[in-house]
């Protein structure tokens, strides 16, 4: 018993081939195209996302580093600023210190000027007063 082949063996089996055919140049292939291309998108991205972390990395140091500078600055002219408000008050007082001086010593003068016109009028006055306290002595005594 011998099997012949039909024609209808041939047909299917040449269907069959151009499906394969067909499917792989029309789906299995933009397929691959697709999925490669997706991870070429993939990777890509993931480079951009450590480029833009590292990017991110070098900016924050170089903001830390402008503000360590910004701070150091500030703090050099609050340093600045309170030197000349100190040498500014070491002048004040000085001067504030002369000038009470002197209205002291001004002071002084005037009371000695008064100490010595207060003796003056006492001695000028004791004269007529010590007679005049003689002359109520003697009378009582008399």
């Amino acid at each position: 018993m011998t099997i012949i082949p039909d024609l209808t063996a041939f047909v299917i089996s040449g269907i069959v081939v151009l499906l394969v055919l067909v499917l792989r140049s029309q789906f299995f292939e933009p397929l691959a195209r697709a999925m490669e291309a997706r991870e070429a998108r993939s990777t890509e991205a993931r480079q951009g996302r450590q480029r833009a972390e590292a990017d991110a990395r070098a900016a924050e140091v170089t903001l830390d580093a402008a503000l360590a500078e910004a701070r150091q600055d500030g703090y050099r002219a609050m340093d600045r600023i309170r030197k000349d408000a100190s040498e500014r008050a070491a002048i004040v007082l000085d001067e504030a210190g002369r000038r009470a001086a002197r209205r002291l010593e001004e002071g002084r003068e005037a009371l000695r000027r008064q100490s010595e016109r207060a003796a003056a009028e006492l001695e000028a006055a004791s004269g007529p007063l010590a007679g005049e306290l003689a002359q109520r002595v003697l009378r009582r005594a008399s």
